[in-house]
């Protein structure tokens, strides 16, 4: 199946309008809590914070893909690595289980302590630096807000290519609470609670998640264990909220999350021939390794957000601390002959202060002053690779590398933005953002000789980076129903050390110039909302990521690059029962001159040559041509209660995943869709559901090296069934 041409069908003739029926339809009032406002014949009316207040989604000239819970909950999305399906523009690689979001094309594969990805996780308001501790489980949400592009004025460095904003559940005054369980595939086991409670002055909840599987996804050959098998995963969260006067709000929150497995297993790529041994065969998800893949995830942290209405403008203070452990072993050499190991212990730790003045709601000017600090650091405790038997070279006897050492980083910024009015239709925007950042590199590197003679090297190193980025916007309402945009912004992701590799000079900042056109429109009475983007890229100085045949994993600074392209998100309500939704995004994506990147070239006795060769004119990594999501949802009465089906196509038309553009992503379908029945008060319900019913192998991983090429994929196909109350 493939699905490129009736996708771009479908956006022309949504484009050109569909035969609908219905009453004239006012816009809702937006809901006082951000999010949804209750249901109608017409399209949801969704509140969002893309320019940190809150707004229409159809009044935001920002590209903004906005995903509801209820939506969340309907295709299966359970956290963040999932979102690609409903965000055509985002992909979702994870080397070893960092969270590695792509948007448009820009992003990084390069992980390890201080290295941050140019695609911001927020939750809440806070920024997660750490990349193991953004992969976030979504227990309470209320949704998920994805901004495209840059967004270096109201949140700053390292949103180069836009982020990813998760926004939870405020508690409500009364006592209401939820739980459901459910039993798949692979023995797989899943709890979800929730319990709100107060009174409208103090107010609380508590949201947990659970899940057990019992089989992996696939086995390990070579110890005859499970392989991609995600053991266990919980996660709580807590919110506190105080109103003690009508100007002032207080909001106290925590949440602790812990994960530990053997998922995603890295294996041999394919039929790829490594050096110590056969290729892997098997299904994707087996391996034939001899050193057991594991990992290990400790996280958590608390902030307090305090807004205070002081006359006509308004007082925000976001405080929060943060700390987090990632263990994770592998076979390096990907065969079950011993050769290579490593084994990486990381540690993350975070404290940002966040102060801003905005204008309060009845001004004609909408303006927003802030600052914002930042402390954080990240340590290997250790980063080790050992070498065995035919790795060890006999006139050079190197059996262990070992890594130890922290970067630390201070970053302080001041920013401003303003919107002002033009007339009665037609808004001007202007904002600037000015960063400094110090990275220290406090590292030990270690060699062992013959497994008895260590030879050690210190490095203490130093760097400061300053940058000012900038957001100029227009926008003009042509009907009150139909706005459109334009918009130029400079975002940029800092620069800093590779711990695992401190010899090397720090790499520097990475920029990019964003050019947007979009339109956002509701039209036949809101039944069908539609917010199409075109946008042009000028990408400089990139970040991009080297893995070594000895273990090593980090960044160096590369080419230029060129994207274009277009996305468009919809909805379109026919009647009140059935819901369409979806999107599409076409990228067109190539490096500028590259004659030295890094290559990884097969050998046919086995492993590669790494060598350097011209990548100019190459595709990014992990950056599709085309890809798109069409969903449904439709709901009726049935038995005394309400029946609803949901279901969601995702098509991805494939990508390459290094630079080298030599290993490639072939393109996919994968589709979900469940059947639940609930109760005309809520009170139970029951579903059936199933993720990837099409079975594919999608790539989350692929790296060459000189022993072989790793690769690791998402998640099979899975089913299942979930019972769940509410009161």
């Amino acid at each position: 199946m493939r699905l490129h041409s009736s996708y771009i069908a479908m956006a022309f003739a949504i484009g050109a309008g569909l035969p609908v029926g219905a009453n004239a339809q006012t816009s809702p009032q937006a809901s006082e809590e951000p999010g949804v406002a209750p249901g109608s014949d017409g399209v949801e009316e969704i509140i969002v914070t893309a320019q940190r207040r809150d707004e229409r989604l159809q009044d935001v000239p920002i590209a903004i893909t906005a995903v509801t819970s209820a939506r969340l909950e309907a295709v299966g999305v359970s956290d963040s690595s999932d979102l690609a399906v409903l965000t055509p523009a985002l992909t979702a690689p994870a080397t070893q289980n960092y969270f590695q979001p792509r948007i448009r094309g820009v992003g990084t594969l390069a992980f390890g302590p201080g290295i941050e990805n140019p695609i911001a996780t927020y939750v809440d308001g806070v920024y997660i630096a750490s990349a193991p501790a953004s992969l976030v489980s979504f227990a309470d949400i209320a949704r998920v807000e994805v901004l495209k592009g840059p967004q270096g004025t109201l949140f700053g460095r390292n949103a180069t290519g836009g982020l990813v904003q998760i926004i939870t559940r405020d508690p409500e005054p009364g006592l209401a609470g939820a739980f459901s369980a459910g039993y798949g595939n692979y023995e797989a086991l899943t709890t979800n609670a929730y319990v709100s409670g107060g009174s409208d002055t103090i107010v609380a909840d508590v949201a947990a998640v659970y899940s057990y599987q019992g089989e992996g996804y696939g086995r390990n050959f070579a110890t005859n264990d499970d392989a991609n098998r995600p053991t266990r995963d919980f996660a709580v969260r807590s919110k506190i909220l105080l109103r003690p006067t009508d100007t002032t709000t207080v909001r106290l929150s925590g949440d602790y999350a812990a994960s530990s497995g053997n998922y995603p297993t890295t294996r041999q790529y394919q039929n790829a021939v490594p050096v110590f041994g056969a290729p892997t065969h098997g299904s994707p998800w087996d391996a034939n390794n001899d050193f057991p893949s594991r990992n290990k995830f400790r996280g958590g942290g608390g902030s307090l957000r305090i807004d205070q209405e002081i006359g006509a403008v308004r007082l925000m203070s976001i405080t929060a601390y943060r700390k987090s452990t990632y263990y994770f072993q592998l076979d390096y050499d990907l065969t079950p002959t011993p050769a290579l190991t490593v084994q990486h212990d990381e540690h993350d730790h975070q404290f940002s202060q966040e102060l801003q003045l905005s204008s309060g709601p009845g001004s004609p000017i909408t303006w927003v002053l802030g600052g914002y600090y930042f402390n954080a650091g990240g340590s290997l405790d250790p980063s080790l690779v050992k070498f065995y038997g035919p790795a060890v070279n006999p006139l050079a006897p190197v059996t262990a590398a070992r890594f130890e050492g922290s970067q630390k980083t201070v970053s302080k910024a001041a920013y401003a933005q303003i919107t002002v009015p033009l007339g009665e239709a037609t808004n001007l925007t202007g904002g600037l953002r000015y960063t400094t950042e110090e990275r220290r590199l406090d590292a030990m590197q270690t060699v062992t000789i013959a497994n008895f003679l260590d030879i050690p090297s210190t490095f203490l190193k130093r760097k400061r980076f300053n940058k000012l980025t900038w957001r100029a916007a227009i926008d003009h309402k042509v009907t009150p129903d139909i706005m459109v945009y334009a918009s130029w912004n400079r975002g940029f992701k800092s620069g800093g050390y590779n711990v695992s590799s401190p010899a090397d000079d720090a790499y520097l900042p990475e920029s990019l110039d964003a050019y947007e056109g979009g339109v956002k429109a509701e039209l036949f009475d809101r039944r069908l909302r539609i917010n199409p983007a075109i946008f042009y890229y000028d990408y400089k100085n990139l970040q991009v990521p080297f893995f070594t045949s000895t273990g090593q994993v980090g960044i160096v600074n590369g080419p230029s690059a060129k994207l274009y392209g277009l996305d468009l998100d919809f909805e379109y309500v026919p009647f009140r029962q059935l819901r369409f939704y979806g999107g599409l995004s076409l990228i067109h994506d190539e490096y500028g001159p590259y004659p030295n990147a890094l290559f990884h070239i097969p050998i046919a006795t086995g492993g590669n040559i790494q060598t350097t060769g011209d990548a100019t004119g190459n595709r990014l990594p992990f950056t599709s041509k085309f890809s798109g999501n069409i969903g449904a949802t439709y709901s009726t009465d049935l038995a005394g209660g309400n029946l609803a089906l949901s279901g969601n196509i995702y098509h991805n038309s494939g990508f390459f995943a290094e630079t080298d553009n030599l290993r490639r992503q072939r393109s996919y379908e994968q589709i979900s869709a469940s059947i639940g029945w609930n109760t005309q008060d809520d009170r139970f319900s029951i579903k059936l559901w199933g993720k990837n019913l099409t079975n594919e192998a999608v790539l989350v991983q692929l790296s060459g090296i000189q022993q072989g090429v790793g690769a690791a994929y998402q998640a099979p196909r899975t089913y299942g069934v979930t019972i769940g109350s509410k009161f």
